[in-house]
């Protein structure tokens, strides 16, 4: 009976530190251009926005992000998330890191940075709390 009772806790303990990594990522400051990354289900979108409107001589507005969102696949392999387009192309890695709780998608640079500091990355883009985490 022991022996099933611990096996159960372990099993429960095992579950409860399992995170998601899917959900929504948006700058963890107040950012007035930047992106959002959801993942979900093995797919991304990668949207990016910006505050300024860009008119052209005619009065329309551009579309200053062009190609965006971004849709495709994703895969992750230890910290590195791999993201590959629906149309196949390979997408810059992103790495998933953890601090104080929080779940952070940090770019190539940001992660280079953390790993050569061990300061966390400014305005990195954080897991929505509102997002499915957990």
């Amino acid at each position: 009976m022991k022996a099933v009772i611990i096996r159960i806790t372990i099993f429960a303990a095992l579950l409860s530190g399992c995170v998601s990594h899917d959900g929504t990522y948006a700058p963890s400051c107040i950012a007035y251009a930047g992106s959002t990354i959801t993942l979900a289900d093995g797919q991304f979108v990668w949207e990016k926005f910006t505050d300024e409107v860009v008119v052209n001589d005619d009065g329309s507005v551009v579309n200053q992000f062009p190609g965006y969102p971004l849709r495709g696949k994703y895969r992750i392999d230890g910290q590195t998330v791999l993201m590959e387009s629906v149309e196949g192309e390979s997408i810059d890695k992103m790495y998933l890191h953890r601090h104080d709780n929080k779940s952070y998608l940090y770019t190539p640079q940001q992660f280079e940075h953390w790993q050569s500091t061990g300061e966390s990355a400014k305005c990195a883009l954080m897991l929505d709390a509102g997002s499915d985490d957990g």
